[in-house]
């Protein structure tokens, strides 16, 4: 009976021994399971940042090309006006000045 005794109060210590072991691996597994739905959260998180940032650069990339396209047509028109400019320059330059035309006048009538 003794034997049994000692036995039955082994297996009553092992089954103790088990039993804090367990709840200490379900604090643990909780503790995992907290982790986990907090690392879920946080990633959703992040994922609508992204989202929301991918949105924001596409905002921008349409407003930069606009602003390209409006930059380059400003950019023609000067050019086109800078080339008419240049052309009436031209013509200016090719002229016979005023003051050439009177002294041709005064020594076509002095001779």
């Amino acid at each position: 009976m003794e034997t049994y005794e000692k036995e039955i109060r082994e297996i009553l210590t092992s089954v103790s021994e088990l039993s804090s072991m367990m709840k200490e691996d379900n604090v643990r597994l909780d503790n995992i399971e907290e982790l986990i739905e907090s690392n879920a959260k946080k990633a959703e998180s992040i994922l609508a940042t992204m989202e929301e940032t991918s949105k924001s650069l596409t905002q921008l990339e349409k407003t930069m090309d606009k602003t390209d396209k409006d930059d380059l047509r400003k950019l023609n028109q000067k050019s086109e006006i800078i080339e008419i400019l240049n052309r009436i320059n031209d013509r200016l330059e090719s002229r016979t000045p005023v003051s050439e035309r009177f002294e041709s006048i005064y020594k076509g009538e002095g001779e």
